[in-house]
This record gives C-alpha cells, structure tokens and sequence, in this order.
C-alpha cells in the first residue's frame, strides 16, 4: 500500500485506523505516520468532548453539531493534504500530535 493510502486510511478510521498505521504498519514515512498522529489526536478529541457533553445536565443547541462539523473539517483537510502530499501538519492538531507523539514521529 502506498504512503499516501495509508495516511488516508488513518482518518478514515479515525483514532483506531491511526493507531493501526502508526504502530502496526512497519516502513511509514515521517509524513506518514505525523498523519496516523493527527487522526489519533483527533479522533480522541471527538470522542472525549462529545463523552463529556453527553453527560453534563445542560444543553447548548447545535454543539454536537458544531464538534462533529470541525471534527469532519479536519478529517477532510488531512485526507487532501495526504493527497496532495503537502506538508502533513494541520493548524493547532499538528503541534498537539507532535508533543504527544514526537518520539515516534521521528523514528
């Protein structure tokens, strides 16, 4: 599978598929696996803040949608990016993916 179908297929699966392509596929590129790392960051962030709204007595109109509309913006702006094969890095994803995942980023 190519560098850019594997990066593609970590935000299509969101935090799961990232953790397939940044731990369970051997030979990625940097690129590669700062993508998977977005995914990760991205997918969890999802998850958690839609956890945790679900859970709090009070009810803001239109913030599941608002979450899950930013969550689908980055999904696609790192799927184009991946295609473009463009410098991987998202805005405020990329820096938090890299603080968290630098060591394996790097390898």
């Amino acid at each position: 599978m190519t560098e850019k179908g594997k990066a593609i297929l970590a935000y299509v699966f969101g935090w799961i598929g990232g953790l397939v392509v940044l731990y369970g596929v051997k030979d990625n590129e940097r690129n590669t696996k700062m993508h998977a790392a977005q995914a990760i960051v991205m997918g969890l962030a999802n998850f958690i803040i839609t956890f945790i709204y679900g859970r709090l007595p009070i009810y803001i109109p239109f913030f599941s949608f608002a979450i899950w509309a930013i969550y689908i913006v980055g999904v696609v702006m790192g799927i184009v990016k991946a295609c473009k094969e463009d410098e991987p890095e998202l805005p405020v994803v990329g820096e938090i993916a890299k603080s968290i995942f630098g060591k394996k980023i790097d390898e």
